[in-house]
């Protein structure tokens, strides 16, 4: 008989939280896993982040399947399109490797801590994308 492994039917909780930094600079925060299941809470804040700069906080993430992966770089492509911006904090090896494996570390900045992204951002003036 070989063994059995249990295979899990949930994913954990994906909590989000919007906070609006300054007019044109929005931060998300997630915690939990994003994963196939809870990917439309994902892509819900992305589709109603407002015009200018979004920054997505995922050092509260512990897993993010290639589906949340995909939903990051569309989110990116269609926020430069519309003269904006998406960045992201993760401070995970593991989403780090992701980034670089799947090439989306070569089109989404990413940052260590919020702290490092905010102060890059303000530098940089991006807070002001939203026109």
């Amino acid at each position: 008989m070989s063994p059995t492994f249990p295979v899990p039917t949930r994913s954990a909780p994906l909590v989000a939280r919007r906070t609006e930094y300054r007019p044109g600079l929005l931060v998300l925060t997630f915690a939990g896993e994003i994963d196939t299941l809870t990917l439309p809470i994902l892509q819900r804040e992305l589709v109603e982040s407002p015009p200018g700069t979004t920054v997505v906080n995922l050092s509260k993430v512990a897993f993010v399947g290639l589906a949340g992966a995909r939903a990051l770089a569309a989110a990116a492509e269609l926020a430069g399109q519309e003269g904006g911006r998406l960045v992201v904090v993760a401070n995970s090896r593991t989403l780090a490797r992701l980034f670089r494996i799947t090439g989306l570390a070569a089109v989404l900045p990413m940052f260590a801590s919020l702290s490092d992204a905010l102060r890059e951002l303000l530098a940089s003036g991006m807070q002001n994308a939203a026109g």
